[in-house]
């Protein structure tokens, strides 16, 4: 009788395992897909893998852009690179080196490599990057150390100090059948669009750009470095029929985009992706992808407490993200 009972205790609490994934809750579900460390980092409730919220609140804004252009990023977290010694401003540090990355320390090359360290989980970041292919590594500003398991909010994007590798559209995501399961990274015309309201940014910003008071001239003080940019959700996706804007723009509705820097010319946008990526994004120059950039809305209410602008816990538009391939680091039930 008491086996009877156990039986019949656990079969009962099978629709609550299964809860995991939100179905019926009412609350946010939980993709239970196991996560790569290297190419999904970075803690289940960082910004760059919470999806928004149901609650946030949009309003409409034009970038006034018209031009769209790729931001490139160099990453290099494979700890099966040879590992060679990172100059990073005076500091020598030993990191994993993609053989085939180079780079010409052009500004606003944000490069991001994974320490020679023993939990293969410990990144630097850094910009901007010289680097000839099979050599060493340099960089003249550096970041500090920062954990793949964390938050992964701070990094080596100059505008805002935000991340150069969470959020950023990495090698062979554009081309697989899977979509897109983070937010994105971009760059605005920050003479037509940024705002000078409290300091030029907002969470999870921690500053905007030297010269931000004379550089910045948007008349939306909603709009800074670290303001969510997102599509709303009635967004007619048939709108943008090219495979990658569709892409894009699917994880744009879902997640959002936060801003990270100010792009080079006045009436530019930008996104943010690994370089080598490039040819995954063939609709990068057209007016389509144009389309969908001016047709981003800013979250108003995204903060540090309400994060893609509701609370933890509260229903998102997608799964909040899964454990990391040895079982830790997924999203609660519910989330």
């Amino acid at each position: 009788m008491v086996l009877v009972l156990v039986v019949v205790a656990l079969v009962g609490l099978a629709p609550s395992a299964a809860a995991g994934t939100g179905a019926g809750t009412g609350s946010a579900p939980v993709d239970l897909t196991a996560r790569d460390l290297m190419a999904r980092p970075f803690a289940w409730d960082s910004p760059w893998n919470l999806p928004l919220s149901a609650a946030a609140r949009y309003q409409p804004f034009d970038t006034r852009a018209r031009k769209t252009y790729l931001d490139i990023e160099d990453i290099s977290v494979d700890p099966e690179f040879p590992v060679r010694t990172l100059d990073a401003n005076g500091e020598d540090l030993q990191v994993h080196v993609d053989p085939d990355l180079t780079a010409d320390g052009s500004f606003n090359h944000c490069a991001t490599f994974l320490l020679d360290s023993p939990d293969r989980a410990t990144i630097v970041q850094g910009q901007p990057l010289r680097l000839d292919r099979g050599g060493d590594p340099s960089y003249e500003f550096t970041w500090d150390p920062l954990s793949l398991r964390g938050p992964g909010i701070d990094g080596c994007h100059g505008g805002s100090s935000l991340s150069g590798i969470g959020g950023t559209v990495r090698v062979g995501e554009m081309r697989s059948s899977e979509p897109l399961r983070h937010a994105l990274k971009i760059s605005l015309n920050c003479g037509l669009s940024c705002s000078t309201e409290g300091g030029g940014f907002r969470w999870p910003a921690t500053k905007a750009d030297s010269g931000f008071e004379e550089n910045y001239r948007g008349d939306d003080p909603e709009v800074k470095m670290g303001s969510l940019m997102a599509l709303p959700p009635d967004v007619d996706l048939e709108r943008f029929p090219s495979p990658d804007v569709r892409k894009l723009a699917t994880a744009l509705r879902d997640y959002g985009a936060y801003v990270v820097d100010s792009t080079g010319g006045p009436s530019t946008n930008s996104l943010s992706v690994q370089a080598g990526a490039e040819p995954e994004v063939p609709s990068i120059g057209s007016d389509e992808m144009l389309r969908m950039f001016r047709s981003l809305n800013v979250v108003t209410n995204s903060a540090q407490a309400t994060p893609g602008g509701g609370p933890l816990g509260s229903p998102r538009r997608a799964p909040c993200a899964g454990p990391f391939a040895d079982g830790t680091g997924g999203a609660p039930p519910g989330c």
